[in-house]
């Protein structure tokens, strides 16, 4: 693979760990400059709650024995009444050790840390095992669409003898089509096709997605032909 597939490989492999703390440092402002004025607005309706209580002591035979007025007070120091807060959906991402090289379980605290993941945890093998809520996963694929596109981009307008014209994928990133003018396949056109499994590879591991190989099909351009077919075959042996 040469130097410059190697560094876009590394550039799309990074996304899960840049969009995590570009969304934990977009949120931090936020959180700090709410505290006090989430504090003050808290105590003065606890000071309501509590003036309310009393007058409903005083009028309702109920409330003589000072329950209704304890009652409003611990709902307003509870902040309203207690709710059943529903559980977070989370995503389990695995990134093998070929991806990403993190040495020791300290590393991997930094990286939940500075991410905002549940839990990110070193396996002996090296691979790295990450726990995000849903939300962050679902932002992290968004990023990673947006770094292939580009790289796509990058390959069409690639200086050099190419015939592509067009790259399109399906939702799986597990079939790749590609569009060339020209009746023959010529290196530069195959050589596209390393990054493209790069790319569906990285998705798989991302996603959870169970395709088991990468389909890369040359189609020639009026007439929508197959004119060949690269196949990673197995993603274990992919790279």
């Amino acid at each position: 693979m040469t130097l410059q597939k190697i560094n876009r490989f590394l550039a799309i492999a990074a996304v899960v760990f840049i969009t995590g703390c570009a969304s934990a440092q977009a949120s931090a402002p936020a959180a700090e400059g709410g505290n006090a004025p989430a504090a003050d607005e808290t105590a003065a309706e606890t000071v309501q709650a509590g003036q309310a209580g009393e007058k409903d002591a005083e009028l309702s035979e109920e409330g003589q024995d000072g329950t209704a007025a304890e009652g409003t007070e611990n709902t307003s120091k509870e902040g309203g009444p207690a709710e059943t807060q529903e559980p977070k959906e989370l995503v389990t991402v695995v990134i093998p050790t070929v991806y990403e090289s993190v040495a020791s379980q300290k590393e991997a605290d930094e990286i939940r840390d500075k991410n905002g993941y549940e839990s990110a945890v070193l396996s002996e093998d090296g691979s790295l095992t990450i726990v995000m809520e849903k939300s962050r996963h679902e932002e992290m694929l968004r990023s990673f669409k947006k770094s292939v596109d580009e790289g796509i981009a990058e390959i069409i307008g690639a200086e050099g003898d190419s015939a592509i014209d067009k790259i399109e994928y399906n939702d799986e990133y597990s079939v790749f089509t590609v569009t060339v003018s020209a009746d023959e396949i010529g290196i530069v056109e195959r050589q596209a096709a390393d990054e493209l499994v790069m790319y569906g590879t990285l998705y798989h591991i991302y996603s959870g997605n169970d395709a088991d190989h990468i389909q890369v099909d040359y189609v020639r351009s009026g007439s929508g032909e197959v004119i060949e077919t690269a196949d990673s075959g197995s993603l274990d042996k992919a790279y």
